[in-house]
């Protein structure tokens, strides 16, 4: 197991999307991959943790907020930004660590949260989790630069599988959304 030195984070499994690459990475035993999010994954959009959220080279600081309506104060004079943190679910993208952390401050990936919450806050406390396909990312200007905010579609709703908390049952884990002449595999 490689030596873990450096600063910031817990060391959870986690994914991330770069406006300035227009892609997505997750960890891996030997740092950041880049990755194709070219299948469906599970957004546990119901219990993000909104929050400050410092982020600069070899730090990451996470203060979270009580409740995702209730915002506390900036703890100190550094560059923190609102930002979150929520779980996503893909057995098929993520091999051996299925969950991965998903938490950014960024105002294109902000976007995308907002939206995916907006579309999902109605089935809020039905037990039932978004299986979410990005599409892409569409290109805007964000204060005095640019960035890229991640497209997606919702395909359906499923049970919460185990691993997010839900009952433990093989049938919680929703398949991979139809593809014309493609063979289904599981999440």
């Amino acid at each position: 197991m490689p030596l873990m030195i450096g600063g910031g984070g817990d060391g959870a499994a986690f994914i991330r999307f770069k406006p300035s690459l227009n892609g997505w990475e997750m960890s891996s035993e030997h740092g950041s991959t880049e990755f194709e999010f070219d299948e469906p994954a599970i957004f546990d959009i119901e219990n993000i943790s909104l929050g400050w959220l410092l982020l600069d080279t070899g730090v990451r600081e996470w203060k979270p907020w009580a409740s995702v309506n209730s915002r506390s104060p900036k703890p100190d004079d550094r560059e923190w930004k609102q930002g979150f943190e929520l779980k996503v679910f893909s057995k098929s993208l993520f091999g051996n660590e299925p969950v991965r952390q998903f938490s950014a401050n960024g105002a294109g990936v902000m976007g995308f949260i907002k939206e995916l919450y907006d579309q999902c806050e109605s089935k809020f406390g039905s037990g039932e989790v978004p299986v979410v396909q990005i599409t892409g990312s569409k290109a805007i200007k964000a204060g005095k630069g640019n960035t890229r905010i991640p497209q997606f579609e919702i395909v359906k709703w499923v049970k919460r599988p185990a691993d997010l908390g839900g009952a433990a049952a093989s049938s919680a884990e929703p398949k991979k959304a139809e593809k014309p002449k493609k063979e289904e595999s599981e999440f």
